[in-house]
């Protein structure tokens, strides 16, 4: 079986799977160019004689929740960047940041475990942020997650 022939033989198929996932088309192409890329990166991994369709499926998932998953992290700022960013909020926006910065400020005295949470709203993986500050990825994970729980709480009290 030639790969990359399968591969573009089932890229309608991948279109049409990635435009269940996403909104609109343009989204469905970017979603489907990335499973082809991550596909082509990683053909050594499939075994050949089975079917690239069940493969592609588990990739796009995959794929779709970790982008899902990071644009709806709150996205933190710089504290240097702090002042630009509130000169262009309206007045009801600029209280919801100052009440959500106060938050983290709040946890962050109380816990030392935010500074995960803040690397993981960046973006940064799991093994990003254990390699940056030098802990297990199992205290990363629990780190974020007692983090979370922790600014949740501020924010609703």
């Amino acid at each position: 079986m030639d790969f990359d022939k399968e591969l573009m033989d089932i890229y309608p198929w991948m279109l049409h799977l990635a435009g269940k996932f996403c909104r609109c088309r343009e989204d469905a192409e970017d979603l489907a160019n990335d499973i082809i890329y991550k596909l082509l990166i990683n053909r050594d991994k499939f075994v050949g004689d089975k079917s690239l369709k069940p493969w592609c499926l588990a990739v796009m998932r995959n794929v779709y929740i970790t982008k899902y998953n990071r644009q709806s992290l709150v996205t933190f700022v710089d504290y240097d960047s702090v002042p630009e960013f509130s000169s262009s909020c309206s007045s009801e926006d600029l209280t919801l940041f100052n009440d959500t910065l106060a938050a983290i400020k709040r946890c962050i005295r109380k816990s030392h475990c935010m500074d995960c949470v803040i690397y993981f709203a960046k973006g940064y993986s799991y093994n990003e942020i254990s390699e940056f500050l030098n802990i297990p990825i199992g205290t990363v994970r629990s780190r974020i997650s007692y983090g979370r729980k922790l600014l949740f709480q501020e924010l609703n009290s």
